[in-house]
């Protein structure tokens, strides 16, 4: 039983537009230029490395804080309390763009990093909480919207990257600024109703028990990991063949990586269907290879293309591993902060490991202890022993494809949502009691319930503290055993 993979035309899934996902895509392309632009300094001013340590490091702990302290998400916070968090934390990304551009201009180098530490850290909040969103699109649409603003985000990266000074900052503040509007946007109300329908249609409820959805967790953990240390490897394969590199050729690496990605992503919408997370992920081990065999061949004359190929990994990769922790918190009612934290957390705590030991092999290299022509392509291939290691095909397999239930199983489902149904009508539950009684009969929580219904903490507990009277019970197992008891 396939749960994920969509079938529909992209026509039909971009039909009405969500504008509103175009605040990602402006979200990505304001964090990579702020990397960008730290990697510029690194490479042309001589700044340290400890310049995007910091800024990494800031951005997996505030996404890690997010995680572990915001279980339930910005959904189930009331609008008031929402909109007051993202404010802030746009009230604080604006300063440290500041602090960022006059630290720049009055050669001030305190406050010049303070800067980069206010500008990381909001980088992790709005990459995690933008998670949110996408979780509450349609499955079909889930893909479809991330390669979108996947090409949407390395387009207007190309041209941040072609931007004087000053214009830089103009265009951070503008992008800024139309993403933080696009977040609080509210989402059409056709497209809630649509997830509610869907909800109610699918077989969902089925693996989120279980074998099934112990598995899936051990996949996302496997998904988190595979993440830091595809990071870690990349950052330091970069680092320390950038370092060997003109900086202006450095530039035109980046500019060509993100005109390919952004090209393939773009020609993905000219197909029937669009392009899988499944077809993702076998696109990496090639390009993984071509990377590799590139630079062994001759670092020095297939070097730069060697990096551009990495680049375009890199992109795939994140878009692959996005699409999996949306869709999979989808399915399985599993909390969006706390998975879109730990994707954000462990990405930018591998990129920041990478650069430090980054500055470790390149002592080793200007010592002569190691050459790069051997270290490098050796990390190359320790980067696709892991990722396949501990990202595995079955891995995809296990998230994107539900096990089919055997016939005694379906049929015990279908007689308990019968009997649930009855027990309903005799009770003289609501339409909403009803749907909240047929989750906890199938042994939900209340976290659970609060996110497949798209409601409240609050509200979630109020329905069931209802069901829990009408039906004169006093717990969730008490409730069960008479929903069973009644369709004997």
């Amino acid at each position: 039983m396939k749960v994920f993979e969509t079938k529909e035309p992209i026509g039909n899934v971009l039909v009405p537009f969500r504008w509103d996902l175009l605040g990602f895509g402006f979200c990505r392309a304001w964090v990579t230029g702020f990397l960008a632009y730290s990697a510029n300094e690194i490479w042309t001013s001589g700044a340290s490395f400890s310049l995007q340590v910091v800024l990494y490091l800031s951005a997996a702990a505030v996404a890690i804080f997010v995680a572990l302290l915001a279980k339930d998400g910005l959904s189930g916070w009331t609008v008031n309390r929402r909109t007051s968090i993202v404010l802030s934390c746009t009230a604080a990304g604006v300063l440290g763009m500041v602090c960022v551009m006059l630290g720049k201009l009055e050669s001030i180098d305190a406050l010049f990093f303070f800067g980069f530490v206010l500008v990381g850290g909001i980088c992790g909040f709005f990459e995690t909480v933008w998670g949110i969103k996408f979780t509450k699109l349609p499955s079909s649409g889930i893909q479809i919207y991330t390669l979108f603003v996947m090409a949407v985000s390395s387009l207007l990266g190309i041209a941040m990257g072609l931007l004087p000074h000053a214009g830089f900052f103009i265009v951070s503040f503008v992008l800024f600024g139309l993403m933080v509007a696009f977040l609080l946007a509210k989402a059409p109300e056709s497209e809630v109703k649509e997830i509610d329908r869907d909800a109610g249609k699918t077989d969902v409820e089925s693996t989120g028990d279980g074998d099934i959805r112990r598995r899936s967790k051990r996949a996302l953990g496997n998904i988190l990991l595979s993440c830091l240390v595809f990071s870690l490897i990349y950052n330091l394969v970069v680092s320390i063949t950038y370092d060997a590199l003109p900086s202006e050729i450095a530039s035109q690496i980046r500019f060509w990586a993100n005109l390919l990605a952004a090209l393939i992503l773009l020609c993905s919408f000219l197909l029937i269907k669009p392009i899988s997370a499944v077809a993702l992920f076998r696109l990496i081990l090639p390009i993984t290879a071509i990377g590799f065999v590139l630079y062994l061949i001759s670092p020095a004359t297939f070097g730069e293309i060697a990096l551009m190929v990495s680049s375009v990994r890199r992109k795939f990769f994140d878009i692959l591993t996005w699409i999996l922790i949306a869709k999979t918190v989808q399915v399985f009612g599993f909390s969006p902060l706390r998975y879109f934290g730990f994707l954000a957390a462990a990405k930018n705590l591998g990129y920041a490991l990478g650069l430090v030991l980054a500055t470790f092999a390149l002592g080793a290299l200007d010592a002569q202890v190691i050459q790069i022509a051997t270290f490098v392509p050796i990390l190359i291939l320790a980067l696709i022993v892991c990722f396949f290691w501990l990202f595995p095909e079955r891995t995809i397999d296990n998230l994107f494809n539900a096990l089919p239930m055997d016939q005694s199983v379906r049929s015990h489902e279908s007689t308990l949502e019968r009997s649930a149904r009855d027990v309903a009508a005799v009770y003289k539950l609501t339409p909403r009691e009803t749907e909240v009684l047929l989750l906890m009969a199938k042994g939900r929580n209340l976290s659970v319930i609060m996110t497949k219904l798209h409601i409240s903490k609050g509200t979630a507990h109020t329905h069931m503290t209802h069901v829990y009277q009408k039906l004169g019970v006093h717990a969730q197992q008490e409730l069960i055993e008479m929903v069973e008891e009644f369709q004997k």
